[in-house]
């Protein structure tokens, strides 16, 4: 009998992944909080922030992230996952950076952002996303403008009962159904409320002035969390996604696979907008006589002019080499420089294209062309 080692070695790393996510549950998640008791926290939060960012439904029942401070309306519970990521709040598309008193004399004032936010109801897809973007944030430059927001901010996931999309694949990219790190608190779904999770001092201070709202987890509960779990992991397998950067890093791709999205893709920004690990930004100046401010703007290499120079020479000229870039950026070059890929499997992109150009397909397309 010949044994396929390969099956067996990949079959082996499933399972010790998947168990190390049950180990997690068993050994860190000992807290219960009822649904009642959670609305009762939700309140108690909106007390001690200035924006409290929570998803909620807006026209034709679409789920976006928003300031319910004021409004209330906040979804405590959902299914899916919403149609722009929290990123828009750390990296929106417009803001400034410093005000210009004099542009002539060279006098500026810095802004400090002094926001404090609560991000309730981030999925572990999303959170895996910002621990990637503060990542990029503070690699070799600190951009204090953004620490500044999330020193300031709070983040409380709520894990995945079921998969949000027909298309998202983040236990694939190692991102879901529970975040890994980056929350402050998470919460896992069952029956009668919620198993939950702290993950740094800021959850601990909350669950210290609200100890009354949280019990002790019974073991039916974890047991329930347990079994859900296990069912979203199966018929799922991780994705080799070192094995993918090597591959893209040798230049092994095939040519027609990136002609053919090259003729696919329509310029439309869907993909860059809507991904929760996009970086790229521009910077402006806006001027009123000799008054104004600096603007930091999203940009994007998919975009003709995103590499143009000053003197109007476009280094990456052909269209196709655009969308390769966004390509290369989460597959290959992040995951070079730090160990993990950029796409965390939310399928935002995939979802928004016109061209159905399809990021699992493209992983799928590559690594058995490589074989």
């Amino acid at each position: 009998m010949v044994l396929d080692y390969v099956f067996i070695a990949e079959l082996f790393a499933r399972t010790v992944s998947h168990a190390l996510i049950i180990v997690k549950l068993l050994q860190m998640k000992k807290l219960f909080i009822t649904k009642e008791s959670l609305e009762e926290l939700v309140k108690n939060l909106k007390k001690d922030c200035d924006e409290f960012i929570a998803p909620k439904k807006e026209h034709l029942d679409d789920i976006v992230f928003s300031d319910t401070k004021h409004s209330g309306g906040e979804l405590s519970a959902y299914e899916g996952n919403s149609v722009v990521s929290p990123r828009a709040f750390l990296l929106p598309q417009t803001e400034e950076v410093f005000k210009i008193i004099s542009a002539k004399g060279a006098k500026f004032k810095a802004i400090e952002e002094k926001t404090r936010r609560i991000f309730y109801g981030v999925r572990p897809c999303d959170m895996k996303a910002i621990t990637l973007m503060r990542d990029f944030f503070a690699d070799k430059f600190v951009d204090a403008f953004y620490e500044q927001k999330m020193e300031r901010s709070i983040f409380i996931a709520i894990a995945c009962a079921s998969r949000c999309s027909k298309k998202s694949f983040c236990y694939e990219m190692d991102s879901g159904p529970v975040a890994k790190d980056g929350f402050d608190i998470e919460l896992t779904p069952v029956k009668m409320g919620y198993l939950v999770d702290i993950g740094s001092k800021k959850g601990s201070k909350i669950l210290k002035k609200n100890n009354k709202l949280f019990t002790k987890a019974s073991s039916g509960a974890i047991k329930e969390a347990k079994a859900i779990l296990e069912r979203f992991g199966e018929a799922a397998k991780r994705i080799d996604y070192k094995k993918l950067a090597r591959i893209m890093a040798q230049d092994k791709v095939k040519q027609s696979i990136w002609d053919d999205m090259g003729l696919r893709c329509v310029a439309c920004s869907g993909c860059i907008t809507l991904c929760p690990t996009c970086s790229c930004f521009s910077f402006m100046d806006r001027l009123e006589n000799d008054r104004g401010a600096r603007l930091r703007y999203c940009d994007g290499c998919i975009y003709a002019g995103f590499t143009r120079m000053a003197g109007g020479s476009a280094p990456i000229p052909n269209h196709k080499d655009h969308i390769r870039r966004f390509f290369e950026h989460k597959l290959n070059i992040d995951t070079l420089r730090y160990g993990r890929p950029s796409c965390v499997g939310c399928a935002r992109c995939i979802e928004i294209c016109p061209g159905n150009i399809d990021i699992r397909k493209f992983i799928e397309a590559v690594t058995k062309g490589a074989e």
